[in-house]
């Protein structure tokens, strides 16, 4: 009954209004076209082409404004009364962001961020998650740290994916690549084999950063899970991608997201954390919309909504159980 009165409230114009805020963040990583066979916890990463120009232009034709993380900044700092602004963001520095996201952006005139993990132009990212894939769907069992997956069909590999998935991320990130090589010591793996096709490269980033429609953000060097790490090595990944970003593009970084970004992931530790650095922005992967009261959470957990294929503009407004801004 309670699930039946929030769906039914949640298409009242003025509930929806209420709860879809002044502002949507929404967060992308890849945009790219779907691939048969494919593991669904990686192509859920994806936002197929058309469907981003389709969204785009629907966005448009129900009034929304699109807006830069700069706007937001001062739409918030300033206590605006506004509503209907979209902020596009994309994680990591997928090279088809560069080439295909990119492009659509351009076309339809729609500032955009990229959080760049600097790993990724450097072209020594570990993409375990893809290597994994490739792994798994090669093999009809696999042995991974003495432990016997099965994984023969198409659900049986999607559910063996997720269960190695949650014990690389529990694994020492600092030691990350010695970890995964012991982990996976039964096989042959290149953890660096999937950066030149997946990347972007630094002519990449630097040629979006000229353009004005584009901001670049940090999103740290390595893309390690913060709360595996100490002080010390949060504060070197951050201060690590900002210099070198800074040094390649020639502009001040001033917006931020977590790795991961879940609450599994960062807590107040690590918001008190970033708060030092004083960036203008920074957002988790904690699902919601924008108030005027994230005034107060800016420089530190602002939320976002992850964009699929299946989402609808009318999803904006979902009714929660309450108007959530708290760290």
């Amino acid at each position: 009954m309670k699930k039946l009165l929030i769906n039914f409230l949640s298409k009242i114009p003025c509930i929806n209004r209420y709860f879809s805020g002044i502002a949507t963040i929404f967060m992308l990583h890849r945009v790219a076209p779907f691939e048969k066979d494919r593991l669904l916890p990686n192509e859920n990463m994806k936002v197929p082409p058309d469907f981003l120009e389709k969204f785009i232009l629907e966005l448009k034709n129900e009034g929304y404004e699109f807006i830069s993380l700069d706007e937001l900044y001062d739409i918030l700092k300033n206590q605006k009364k506004v509503n209907k602004k979209i902020i596009f963001t994309l994680d990591d520095g997928y090279k088809d962001n560069y080439e295909i996201a990119y492009p659509i952006f351009k076309k339809h005139n729609v500032p955009f961020t990229i959080y760049l993990t600097t790993s990724f132009p450097d072209k020594n990212a570990l993409l375990w998650w893809y290597v994994l894939e490739d792994l798994i769907i090669k093999n009809d069992e696999l042995i991974v740290g003495n432990i016997r997956y099965v994984c023969k069909t198409y659900e049986d590999k999607n559910k063996v994916f997720l269960e190695i998935r949650n014990k690389i991320l529990k694994l020492d990130q600092k030691n990350l690549l010695k970890e995964l090589n012991t982990l996976f010591k039964n096989y042959k793996i290149d953890w660096f084999s999937k950066n030149n096709q997946l990347c972007m490269s630094w002519e990449d980033v630097i040629n979006l950063s000229k353009d004005s429609l584009c901001t670049i953000g940090n999103h740290t060097k390595n893309h390690y899970v913060f709360n595996k790490l100490s002080e010390d090595e949060i504060i070197d990944e951050v201060e690590g991608a900002n210099k070198k970003i800074e040094e390649k593009i020639g502009k001040k970084v001033e917006h931020f997201a977590f790795p991961y970004g879940g609450k599994d992931e960062v807590g107040l530790r690590e918001f008190q954390i970033i708060k030092r650095f004083n960036f203008k922005t920074v957002t988790t992967t904690r699902r919601g919309n924008i108030y005027l009261e994230h005034k107060n959470f800016l420089n530190c957990c602002l939320p976002r909504i992850m964009l699929v294929d299946k989402f609808r503009i009318s999803d904006i407004g979902r009714i929660r159980k309450q108007r959530v801004v708290t760290v």
